[in-house]
């Protein structure tokens, strides 16, 4: 057995595409920036601040201490060769006032939006107040109006949609924070993606369509910036090399969510949804437009329509258009595959997992191909309702 060399050509290759992986340690302020920069007391500050506060704040979904996400956001960052302080010290606080929120909704038990806009608008308040107090004594004012107006970006409000807080960003006109907000939302992706664990095969989806969603538009923020020029490779750019490690989590997550579903029983019919997939593709232009389902289809290409509309409806909490969608999907697939006599729960596995199949190839497209964008799923059409496409 020759000895693991690390000093080889085509290591240095696979250390370039590797897939990102979260921490669970408490990393420390010295790992995560630099002493010796001008705003590394402001950075350190925020450290012991949010440090402080997330003691009070829930366990993750996934068990994991509510303090390492914030960590694991500036960690990603730094590893993508984001050196701007603005953006790390807006990475570190990114979640705060939302979690704030939220803890005052539940312990307060209050669905008032009014009341939650008043609560969050007296947290920014004292937030500004005392970070600028903070700053006035270190001559690094500015900086803190960058770094408010940053994590007022990335911050959603109770009563917006999610596509409303993500379009907020990408529609932003100042070019300079609109590029720190979206370095910091991709790396707050990366770790959300990878933190799935406890989490159903339907949450699953759900998670990594709003990724999708995400990337998408920032594979037309990175087209319309720094042109189509992309070497699949290696990434120039810290937002590009985010971008291209969100996609690696978000496929490395819908591969997870195929698996899960093969383990219910459905493998004998995986080929067959493959097949399915790629027919769609090919001989359909699958990839390039989603329409409806169309209710006459009998071949199976026909599960591969509407992803996009369906989920969608989810995101806009549109349940009923959901739910009506998926019913066809399981009324579908229930007489299409009566020879095997699947349960209800190996149905919804069917469901997820051609959902997944198609969803990780569309990453794979954006990830690869420099042209490729999902058209048509943009913020602004989405946030009107408007028609819903994918093409190239």
């Amino acid at each position: 057995m020759p000895l693991l060399r690390k000093d080889t050509p085509e290591h240095q290759i696979y250390k370039i595409l590797e897939h990102w992986q979260p921490t669970d340690e408490i990393l420390l302020v010295k790992e995560l920036t630099d002493p010796k920069k001008k705003l590394s007391s402001l950075f350190a500050y925020l450290y012991n601040k949010i440090k402080k506060e997330y003691q009070s704040f829930p366990i993750r979904k996934n068990g994991k201490n509510p303090f390492t996400h914030p960590l694991n956001v500036v960690w990603d960052l730094r590893k993508a060769q984001v050196k701007d302080e603005v953006t790390l010290c807006a990475a570190l606080i990114h979640d705060l006032i939302e979690e704030k929120v939220d803890l005052y909704k539940k312990e307060k038990k209050v669905d008032d939006f009014k009341e939650l806009d008043k609560y969050e608008n007296v947290l920014w308040k004292e937030l500004t107040s005392e970070l600028t107090e903070l700053c006035q004594k270190h001559k690094c004012v500015p900086a803190v109006k960058e770094v408010i107006q940053t994590v007022e970006l990335l911050t959603r409000h109770k009563r917006h949609f999610y596509y409303r807080s993500i379009s907020a960003i990408f529609n932003r006109k100042n070019d300079a924070l609109k590029e720190k907000a979206i370095q910091v939302k991709l790396a707050d992706r990366i770790h959300n993606i990878q933190s799935l664990d406890c989490f159903t095969e339907e949450e699953r989806i759900y998670q990594c369509f709003k990724n999708l969603f995400i990337l998408n538009n920032t594979k037309n923020y990175l087209k319309e910036r720094y042109g189509e020029k992309s070497n699949p490779d290696k990434a120039v750019h810290p937002t590009e090399k985010l971008f291209k490690k969100c996609c690696k989590a978000t496929y490395d997550a819908f591969l997870v969510i195929d698996r899960m579903c093969l383990a219910k029983g459905i493998t004998a019919v995986e080929s067959m949804l493959q097949l399915a997939f790629m027919k769609y593709a090919w001989e359909r232009s699958g990839l390039w437009e989603v329409t409806s389902i169309d209710p006459e289809e009998t071949h199976p290409m026909r599960l591969y329509r509407g992803i996009v509309r369906k989920y969608d409806a989810r995101l806009h909490l549109e349940w009923e258009k959901f739910r009506e969608m998926k019913s066809l999907e399981e009324e579908y697939c229930h007489n299409f595959f009566a020879d095997y006599n699947f349960t209800s729960e190996q149905l919804d596995a069917l469901i997820y997992y051609k959902d997944a199949y198609a969803m990780k190839e569309v990453i794979a497209l954006l990830l690869y191909d420099p042209k490729y964008v999902v058209k048509g799923f943009g913020c602004s059409k989405l946030c009107t309702r408007g028609f819903v496409c994918m093409s190239k």
